[in-house]
């Protein structure tokens, strides 16, 4: 079970990352290749991968090299995934490469513990820095055949759970959020239980706590070995929401709307806000305000401010014009 113990000041410091974590996608994505039991929603992306790997040597090399970093079960290092919040690969890989002697050894000696360690583990954990530039180059290969060809989904994937916590955030407050979390067992208001592969308990000690929804993290949530880093907790969005309608607008609408602002309407089956609208629809920030402006003037949305950004969401007048009905108005017999 993993235990996080919050103090009063934690719930005001709780946040929801604005978009997918690149290093922690993949990360899990190296678990998500290798599991036997193949879940549907990657089963494509495993074959693809598997296959891929057979036909490219250099891809197979740095697999098996970071395979052997992160094992099938069990813990893998802190710093393959950076405690600051990361939105780029670039980023991800400069902050990698930047690690300290002192956290390469603690991080490997806590994954290698028992059993044989590999030379060039040896050589990483002593920080020798060829070694190191080693790993990173693995990542990016690694990344460019794991994560790249499906990034765009990913992104649309976590913004839409995204929005689905925000909603809740909106209406029921922080705790209600918490209690929500895939795979929670337990939340009085004071400590927040789930199932993890081992005992773990973390005093957030007035730090607050990081959600970051992820569509590699399968199962059990996941979190820093070191209880000195910033508190994370990565977990895995929800199929229902990921799988959700699809945001492909009928002809009704684009008839009536036009193309633009019917896709803008049909986007927002879950709330989202006006950045992860420009992400999902693939338009300017700008010209998502335009398309949202009309919808709620036209009474087909709502939109709150919350801190920075503009959160929308459907009426009821909008639910019913997205699934080919006005509400109140009997459907005519055909």
């Amino acid at each position: 079970m993993l235990r996080l113990v919050f103090d009063r000041e934690d719930l005001q410091r709780v946040r929801l990352a604005q978009a997918p974590d690149p290093m922690w996608e993949l990360t899990l994505s190296l678990h998500r290749v290798r599991d036997t039991a193949i879940d549907p929603r990657h089963a494509d992306w495993q074959r693809r991968v598997r296959s891929l790997a057979i036909d490219d040597d250099q891809l197979r090399t740095c697999l098996g090299l970071l395979f052997t970093l992160v094992p099938p079960r069990g813990n893998f290092p802190d710093f393959l995934t950076p405690a600051r919040l990361i939105t780029e690969l670039d980023a991800g890989c400069e902050a990698i490469a930047g690690t300290s002697r002192t956290r390469l050894e603690r991080d490997l000696d806590s994954v290698f513990a028992a059993g044989r360690v590999p030379s060039w583990v040896r050589r990483l954990a002593e920080g020798d820095l060829e070694q190191l530039h080693a790993t990173v180059a693995a990542l990016r290969t690694a990344f460019g055949a794991l994560v790249t060809p499906r990034w765009h989904t990913i992104e649309q994937d976590v913004t839409a759970d995204r929005g689905h916590r925000m909603h809740t955030l909106v209406r029921s407050g922080v705790g209600a959020m918490l209690a929500e979390l895939p795979g929670v067992r337990g939340w009085d208001g004071c400590v927040l239980e789930m199932p993890y592969f081992l005992p773990q308990t973390v005093h957030l000690a007035g730090r607050g706590l990081t959600l970051i929804p992820s569509a590699s993290c399968i199962g059990k949530p996941v979190t820093f070995i070191d209880p000195e880093l910033p508190p994370v907790l990565v977990f895995p969005i929800q199929p229902s929401i990921a799988n959700g309608p699809p945001g492909i607008p009928g002809q009704h609408l684009i008839t009536l709307l036009g193309k633009t602002r019917a896709e803008c309407l049909s986007a927002l089956h879950v709330p989202r806000n006006t950045g992860e609208l420009a992400v999902y629809l693939s338009l300017s920030p700008s010209a998502v305000s335009r398309q949202t402006t009309a919808l709620r003037d036209a009474g087909l949305i709502t939109s709150t401010r919350l801190g920075g950004s503009v959160q929308h969401q459907l009426t009821q007048l909008g639910v019913g014009l997205l699934a080919g009905r006005i509400p109140g108005v009997p459907n005519e017999s055909r």
